[in-house]
């Protein structure tokens, strides 16, 4: 099988763990991978709205995190179904300390990934560094256990297929979603009050009815993010809204 891996080159620390899983298979499928930073022309072709993405012989999209299991697979000639991710959130804020992701907390950040070589989220703060960012954004956090976090970049480095301008921000990543308590609002709440003395606008990507990535839409709704609409559609899987929220003068 032919599969392509698209990604964002470090946003996610995910990928660089997933490009040493796909190193584990280039002797039984047929890989190529390609970084869309600043390619923006592949992401709107490709409609990328995820930090990762990959198409197995140029039909079938795929966007969880990769695992052994499913390219091993894969090299077998077989595609496992992919289940979108659903979490009925918890309604009722609960907040911890809230951290600045620099470089001194990016390790605590990182946890939002469930554990990954702490090279990789190194690797992530890089990226935005060179951007000229040292805050990623906020983090929920307590007893140095990761509750939530919320993180941000300028729309004009996003590659995904949005409106940029230099007063708009990006949110790159809410997290995490959980059937105990809102942990992602503190955290928001933060970022939301340090991106509004620099821009006018605040965007995000949300799923309809899922949490990857970052919703769902009806909890932007909650706190106050206008649905600008529907940017695209993976039938049976997702369906992707970009919402809105605007300074007040």
């Amino acid at each position: 099988m032919k599969v392509d891996f698209y990604y964002w080159g470090t946003q996610c620390p995910m990928i660089l763990s997933q490009l040493r899983l796909l190193d584990e298979f280039y002797d039984r499928l047929a890989i190529r991978t390609a970084d869309v930073s600043y390619d923006f022309n592949l992401a709107k072709r490709l409609r990328m709205f995820f930090p990762f993405l990959l198409v197995i012989d140029e039909q079938t999209r795929h966007f969880s995190p990769l695992r052994k299991e499913f390219l091993e697979a894969l090299s077998k000639g077989k595609i496992l179904p992919e289940n979108p991710y659903r979490v009925k959130l918890n309604k009722e804020p609960y907040e911890g300390e809230i951290l600045p992701i620099t470089e001194a907390t990016i390790a605590l950040a990182g946890q939002c990934t469930g554990g990954v070589c702490a090279s990789d989220y190194r690797e992530k703060f890089r990226l935005f560094k060179s951007y000229g960012m040292d805050t990623l954004g906020f983090v929920n956090a307590e007893k140095g256990k990761l509750l939530g976090g919320a993180e941000y970049a300028p729309s004009l480095i996003v590659p995904y297929d949005i409106p940029r301008s230099e007063d708009t921000a990006f949110i790159t990543c809410l997290y995490l979603s959980s059937e105990e308590r809102d942990y992602k609002s503190a955290p928001l709440r933060r970022l939301e009050d340090l991106l509004f003395t620099r821009y006018r606008k605040i965007l995000a990507i949300s799923e309809e009815n899922g949490v990857f990535p970052n919703g769902d839409l009806s909890y932007f709704q909650r706190v106050g993010y206008l649905d600008l609409g529907l940017i695209s559609e993976e039938p049976g899987l997702y369906r992707l809204h970009l919402v809105e929220k605007t300074r007040t003068e």
